[in-house]
């Protein structure tokens, strides 16, 4: 309809109609490709060994890296880390650490992805855990050592 005063199309309940519809299908498209939430730690629970690698200021490092998750609750979960440079030396003396599932997707053959960071006295952990080969996947970076930059690759001990 035009307005007399104006001479400009005035909406009409339709128009308002068929924009709302058109907002809900939008909506209604997105949702299924949302994430679905915070994920449940417990999965993080357990005995974790594998690789570190990567970078600090000054030379190049790689070693073996070990995580114990002990506590866990709701998307939460607290535990220790140790390193070794090589498998014939021991273990170093385990340190606090502490990670967090933030955000959880489904992978394409029906596994679950959980992305988790989480932290230590000397750093940040950024990764996931993939439910479809029992992994964890973590960059690890300490401004504290020489701007250490690290990459975990770990598997959960049977």
């Amino acid at each position: 309809m035009i307005n007399s005063r104006t001479d400009r199309i005035r909406p009409t309940r339709w128009m308002g109609f068929i924009a709302g519809v058109t907002a809900l299908l939008f909506v209604a498209a997105a949702a299924p490709a949302a994430h679905a939430g915070t994920g449940d730690a417990s999965v993080l629970k357990g005995t974790w060994i594998g690789t570190y690698s990567g970078y600090d200021a000054n030379r190049y490092e790689s070693g073996q890296e070990k995580l114990v998750i002990t506590k866990v609750k709701g998307s939460n979960a607290q535990g220790t880390w140790q390193y070794r440079p090589s498998a014939k030396q021991k273990w170093s003396k385990p340190k606090p650490m502490t990670l967090a599932i933030f955000d959880q997707e489904e992978t394409a053959n029906g596994g679950l992805t959980d992305y988790i960071a989480g932290g230590d006295e000397l750093g940040t952990y950024i990764g996931k855990y993939d439910s479809s080969d029992d992994s964890l996947v973590f960059a690890y970076v300490s401004v504290s050592q020489d701007v250490l930059t690290l990459t975990f690759d770990l598997k959960r001990k049977k």
